[in-house]
């Protein structure tokens, strides 16, 4: 953390600095424009490599958090599966509840007939009491004929069997509903310690998918500073190559009073020995003026227009500065217009970069150029048509393209209006 603030301070204080200090840099010698022109160039290597490691760290930042999405999204469909789980477990919960009522009540009934029963049993038991005890054989002995006999048999079978049958029937409605009511009990208790389980499940899954949103969170507030760094040094590079391009123009001016000297003292000579010979002679120059050329002359397929969209890379809606032009690595980019190339290396979401000052306030972007692929240096003079560099898929890109722009006063404007 402290690092990233010091790289962020770094960062802040070379902006401030290159806004605050005049853009119109003192006129000189060529010697003293060259020294200041090295000052920039250090200036500009080391903004550029603080730009380079903040858009690295971004990356690698964003590349964390779509990891922790992932697990993210993952625990969501976990806790959704839990809670159907619960659902089901809660529907479950309830039927049971429901049969162990209506087995209670079965059992109440049961009870019910067993304490019926009881009652015939003692009451016979009452009576046998108060009227003296009787055996069943002083019963049949006591007949008064043999068809007596036969009834008081049968009688007596029939008590004793209705006797027996109480007897087997409390038992079973006891022994049958006791264990109805016990397996039950048992199911619902397990149902009931599932679905305990289950919700605890539930709960450590919320506690995991708040953990990771704090994650994500705090990953995403990284990924912003790092990017704040990074668009600080991009406006830092641009305040040194504004700078660059004052330096340039004095040198061309200066170079241009020397030419202009060297051409005034030849057509002087040349003048004298006209006069010795009666000869004449002259001479014309041509400058070109109109619309920029278009950048890559083997492709015309667009890829993407100059407006707002949503990046491909942070996917987040923003300005797409330039116009995106398809065509193989290595394919031929050249210069749209004559000019001074002002930036010639790598620059946060452009990979590596050139730009070019036309003069007039008039700037030329060349983005996502291939490794190797700067044929240029800063501070050449180009020409309109000339190989400057080869497309490629640096900085922010999903595929080999130019990113072109065109830039009045340093501001991005739509530049198919302004290319022949």
């Amino acid at each position: 953390m402290l690092k990233r603030n010091l790289t962020r301070w770094i960062a802040l204080s070379l902006t401030a600095a290159l806004l605050i200090q005049p853009l119109t840099a003192t006129a000189g010698t060529k010697e003293d424009i060259a020294k200041q022109l090295q000052d920039l160039r250090k200036q500009e290597q080391q903004t550029a490599g603080q730009q380079k490691a903040a858009e690295q760290r971004a990356a690698a930042l964003n590349q964390q958090k779509q990891q922790k999405v992932v697990s993210l999204n993952d625990l969501q469909a976990d806790i959704k599966t839990q809670g159907d789980k619960l659902q089901q477990l809660e529907t479950k919960i309830t039927e049971t509840s429901l049969q162990l009522q209506q087995t209670g009540d079965k059992l109440q009934e049961a009870e019910d007939r067993v304490a019926k029963r009881d009652t015939l049993l003692k009451s016979r038991v009452r009576m046998m009491y108060m009227k003296g005890s009787v055996s069943y054989l002083d019963v049949l002995l006591s007949a008064t004929s043999f068809s007596d006999f036969i009834d008081r048999f049968d009688s007596i079978k029939a008590l004793v069997g209705q006797d027996k049958k109480i007897l087997a029937e409390n038992k079973q409605d006891r022994n049958g509903i006791a264990a109805m009511k016990k397996d039950v009990e048992a199911k619902l208790a397990e149902v009931k310690g599932m679905y305990a389980d289950a919700e605890d499940l539930k709960a450590s899954l919320l506690d995991k998918e708040k953990r990771v949103k704090a994650v994500i969170a705090s990953l995403s507030q990284e990924q912003a500073k790092e990017e704040d760094i990074s668009q600080e040094a991009e406006a830092s590079l641009v305040a040194l190559a504004k700078q660059k391009g004052v330096l340039y123009s004095q040198q061309k001016a200066i170079l241009a009073k020397e030419a202009e000297e060297k051409r005034r003292q030849a057509a002087a000579a040349a003048a004298a020995a006209a006069r010795k010979t009666g000869t004449g002679g002259g001479s014309a120059t041509s400058e070109h003026h109109g619309k920029f050329l278009w950048p890559v002359p083997s492709s015309d397929t667009i890829s993407s227009i100059f407006g707002y969209r949503v990046d491909p890379i942070s996917g987040v809606r923003k300005l797409h500065k330039g116009v995106d032009i398809a065509a193989p690595r290595g394919t031929q980019i050249v210069a749209a217009e004559d000019g001074t190339v002002l930036i010639a290396s790598w620059v946060n979401g452009y990979g590596n970069c050139i730009v070019i000052d036309h003069g007039g306030g008039y700037w030329t972007w060349y983005g996502h150029i291939m490794e190797g692929g700067i044929y240029v240096s800063e501070g050449d003079n180009v020409k309109r048509g000339q190989v400057i560099a080869g497309i490629g898929s640096t900085g922010d890109s999903t595929g080999n393209h130019l990113h072109f722009e065109v830039r009045i006063n340093e501001v991005p404007v739509n530049p198919l209006p302004y290319i022949q």
